[in-house]
């Protein structure tokens, strides 16, 4: 954030799924997680990051910690600022989060 406004470093879309395979239902929740990953992954490809931080390679639903790498940038933390949209138990913006995460 700066003092003229907020600064959009990566973006991800769930209209861009179909490129990657998911054709239908991108608005539920496993899209949500889709593009979480997807945004994650294409910050990480720009920082020059993806080769050091792999991810998750098996989707548990498990809590996700990446140890920082020695002598190396270290690992992103992700905060979620959801502004006014409401946080009831199952909410999509959950999803992207953890796909994000992971």
């Amino acid at each position: 954030s700066r003092i003229e406004g907020d600064h959009i470093v990566c973006a991800a879309y769930s209209h861009e799924l179909p490129r990657y395979g998911i054709k239908v239902g991108l608005t539920n929740y496993a899209a949500a997680y889709s593009t979480g990953l997807l945004l994650a992954r294409r910050l990480l490809q720009r920082l020059g990051l993806d080769s050091l931080y792999i991810g998750a390679t098996e989707v548990t639903g498990d809590e996700f910690n990446v140890e920082p790498v020695d002598n190396g940038p270290g690992a992103f933390r992700c905060y979620l600022d959801v502004g006014l949209a409401r946080t009831t138990t199952g909410a999509r913006v959950f999803g992207a989060m953890k796909g994000a995460v992971d």
